[in-house]
């Protein structure tokens, strides 16, 4: 098949192009931001995504993959994969403007009939139906008969992409089953797992499902954490222990840092549609709030705290990716409170003019990237650090940190 992916030049439609390509398809990946395009026309990929440098550069020299601003390509091709991005405004809401802007100026005039469109933009419940809707009214392409529309969210989990597309089962939201055949025959020349027909506002609610379920888990992993600091008591061991082949339950370890491009505002997506949501307001509250907590914490084993050093700038390990990262939250917090802070990442652009170890009284690993704990790769150890520096290690990254039962200890207690 020819396949026009939209916003190929992200970290969502890259990975998915590159699969496509791997998997015998001709694919041309139209993205807005040429920097990128020029990028992987060269075989570079512009930011950390496993397996994909490889991938790229055989199927760019087989000519399966192209990566093109010209939206032109979408007359010739069978398949449409629609993976723009869909903010929220300054309530909370879906803004959607940029893709019916897109559908209008730009997809429909450029439509051929019995295509298939597949949105895997993360939306509101409801909003492929409203789009199919304005599609009819506004154009009069009906869907099922003039083409097909689908809903089939994207679940990976991001840098691994590549990997998982394949693998995990793949849900298809459609409004009859000519839709849902086109779909199936289409993700089933590179999905190996099963291919779930769902209606398109259950598909919806199921991706935000999905990662609301794990924002609301890592804030109960961070309340559990925040209760065992009270009482001095080491909560990944208490988790490691009662997770351990146990079948009712999975508790991921706390972290101070629940960020991401996703998680915050897919659970505004849900919010602006009910009357309720006390659970993803709450957690929002302790994912949020992590970053005060822990400088407060720090603030009173040393109130006279003048300078932090944070470990990490991208949202999660392993990533390059700073979108929505709470570790911004964290210098905002340190200039708050008139500190001073410095911020390191081995996959991102760094401080410059940091300070020797030794005049830092506190350091916030933010991030768990493994470079973090390799004196070779970043030129220090825990003894590089003053005798009373406070060290909040809540990943539990340095060794040393083991034997604290909270993650926030003076590094002089350690060595």
């Amino acid at each position: 098949m020819k396949v026009a992916v939209i916003g190929a030049g992200g970290h969502v439609g890259f990975p998915f192009s590159c699969v496509l390509a791997q998997a015998g398809h001709t694919v041309y990946g139209i993205d807005i931001n040429q920097y990128n395009v020029d990028c992987l026309n060269k075989g570079i990929v512009p930011y950390v995504e496993e397996g994909a440098a490889d991938i790229l550069r055989s199927n760019l020299k087989n000519e399966r993959l192209l990566f093109s601003t010209d939206f032109d390509f979408i007359k010739d091709v069978d398949v449409v994969a629609i993976m723009i991005g869909t903010p929220v405004d300054g309530e909370g809401n879906a803004r959607l403007d940029d893709l019916f802007t897109f559908v209008d100026d730009t997809l429909i005039p450029r439509m051929s009939k019995h295509q298939l469109i597949v949105l895997r933009s993360t939306v509101s419940p409801g909003t492929t139906e409203v789009l199919r809707k304005h599609i009819e009214k506004k154009h009069g392409w009906r869907e099922g008969l003039d083409y097909f529309l689908v809903f089939c969210p994207e679940r990976v989990v991001q840098g691994k992409s590549i990997i998982e597309t394949t693998k995990l089962p793949q849900i298809v939201g459609a409004f009859n089953d000519f839709s849902f055949k086109a779909a199936k025959d289409f993700f089933s020349t590179f999905i190996t797992n099963q291919i779930f027909q769902l209606t398109p506002k259950e598909a919806e609610l199921g991706k935000l499902m999905t990662n609301m379920y794990r924002y609301v888990t890592f804030a109960f992993a961070n309340e559990m954490w925040m209760i065992g600091e009270k009482h001095g008591v080491n909560i990944d061991k208490v988790i490691d222990a009662c997770n351990y082949d146990y079948p009712r339950m999975d508790v991921p370890h706390p972290g101070p840092n629940v960020g991401g491009p996703c998680l915050f505002k897919d659970g505004r997506f849900l919010l602006s549609d009910i009357p309720f949501g006390d659970l993803i307001q709450t957690s929002f509250l302790i994912n949020e709030g992590m970053p005060e907590y822990v400088f407060n914490r720090i603030k009173e084993m040393n109130p006279y705290v003048e300078k932090v050093l944070i470990l990490g700038a991208t949202f999660k390990k392993g990533c390059d990716d700073t979108r929505n990262s709470l570790s911004f939250k964290m210098k905002k917090v340190c200039k708050k409170h008139g500190v001073e802070s410095w911020m390191i990442d081995p996959l991102h652009v760094e401080d410059l003019d940091i300070p020797d170890t030794k005049e830092f009284d506190a350091v916030v690993v933010m991030t768990p990237h493994d470079e973090f704990v390799d004196p070779k790769e970043m030129g220090y150890t825990l003894k590089d650090f003053s005798y009373n520096c406070i060290m909040a290690d809540l990943w539990k990254m340095f060794p040393e940190s083991q034997l604290s039962n909270t993650g926030i200890y003076k590094v002089g207690d350690m060595l």
